[in-house]
């Protein structure tokens, strides 16, 4: 049997590697008290999503999708949120019962008919008021990216999407 020789040096390498890695892959609690659209902008861009805009009260941000990120007035959640223009020449009824198979069948986000742009509007939170990480809000757009890839299945003909 072979034994192994550790030494003093290959010790203290060994351990630097770990606390290293530890804090490397630490998730940080974010008290929403503090929290601004300013932080999670820069939350954002440590997970390199890309952010387009900052705003006092939201952030447009590209990661796969486009979409807006919402911070309540109260710090209670966050949404996620976007939408995609529906084709003209649907009835209402046709564009209800689409949003009531999406909501059926994509249970990560909120289907809702946006009726004065004709549009999907699409909604996903994350509620927020006793403190949350940043792998959990990250963690959340992915899947909000995951259910819109989702959506996007059931209308492969884009019979509703534009």
């Amino acid at each position: 049997m072979k034994t192994l020789h550790i030494t003093s040096k290959k010790l203290k390498f060994v351990i630097v590697a770990l606390l290293i890695s530890a804090i490397s892959f630490s998730q940080n609690y974010i008290d929403n008290s503090t929290l601004t659209t300013q932080k999670l902008s820069e939350m954002f861009k440590n997970a390199y999503v890309e952010v387009l805009q900052v705003n006092d009260s939201y952030l447009k941000i590209k990661d796969k999708y486009e979409s807006f990120i919402d911070l309540d007035s109260e710090k209670r959640y966050i949404t996620i949120s976007g939408n995609y223009a529906l084709q003209p020449n649907l009835t209402k009824m046709e564009i209800l019962d689409f949003i009531n198979k999406l909501n059926t069948d994509v249970a990560l986000v909120k289907s809702y008919y946006g009726e004065n742009n004709n549009s999907i509007n699409y909604v996903a939170y994350l509620w927020i008021e006793k403190g949350f990480t940043d792998a959990t809000l990250i963690k959340t757009l992915k899947s909000y990216n995951l259910a819109l890839d989702l959506i996007l299945q059931k209308d492969p003909d884009y019979k509703y999407l534009k």
